[in-house]
């Protein structure tokens, strides 16, 4: 399994999104109007 160009730039934009709410003392952000949550950073982290 491999996964696509397109999966692989959401997963980062995810992390991206992520670590940006960290530093502002957020501990979840929405990206493209859906919650990031915890299962989300770590199936991004799979991908990455």
């Amino acid at each position: 399994f491999s996964p696509s160009e397109k999966e692989v730039t959401q997963a980062q934009r995810i992390l991206d999104a992520m670590d940006q709410a960290q530093k502002e003392g957020k501990g979840a952000v929405s990206l493209d109007g859906r919650l990031i949550d915890l299962a989300s950073i770590r199936q991004a982290k799979v991908l990455v």
